[in-house]
């Protein structure tokens, strides 16, 4: 009797081995899928003339249908929830969404900060700022999804970030 109990904890004890290392190659594989997408989105993002762009440095709806071409053909199809902040997430097809997104992204205009930064500077310095002294300059933060999907016990979802190049207008 005492062999058979320790056959069944030896067989137990490598199925738990094997359903780690399972998951594990699972996470792995699915977070090369997202980060390799994140760098693809980065590329079109990064293309993108600037001066084309909506009010706030919103992406327009060419780039977003480029974004939705390469999410289909990475078969990428993890949705989660946005960030707080200023996150505008969107679905596979890259409509806007305001439930579950397939890709968050945030414009952050470094323009502002520059010309702050630079009447702050002169105003102590009694130097003169030219209004608009610097060209337009954007960057996006991009937020995409991976998950270890365990049956019968839950799903988990990550996030994975990336952000662009500053982009000059």
């Amino acid at each position: 009797m005492r062999e058979s109990m320790a056959g069944i904890s030896i067989f137990q004890l490598v199925v738990l081995f094997i359903l780690l290392f399972t998951g594990i190659m699972c996470l792995t594989i699915n977070h090369a899928k997202a980060f390799g997408v994140k760098d693809e989105i980065l590329n079109i993002i990064e293309e993108t003339d600037v001066s084309k762009l909506r009010n706030y440095y919103e992406l327009d709806d060419s780039v977003l249908k480029d974004i939705a071409e390469t999410l289909s053909d990475a078969g990428y199809r993890t949705s989660g929830d946005c960030p707080d902040g200023n996150w505008l997430g969107y679905d596979r097809n890259g409509e806007a969404t305001s439930g579950k997104a397939s890709f968050c992204i945030r414009a952050t205009n470094v323009t502002d900060s520059y010309n702050s930064d630079l009447q702050k500077t002169c105003q102590s310095n009694d130097c003169v700022a030219i209004e608009g002294g610097f060209p337009p300059m954007v960057y996006y933060d991009l937020a995409l999804f991976y998950q270890l999907d365990v049956p019968l016990i839950t799903e988990f979802n990550f996030r994975i970030y990336g952000s662009s190049k500053t982009l000059y207008g």
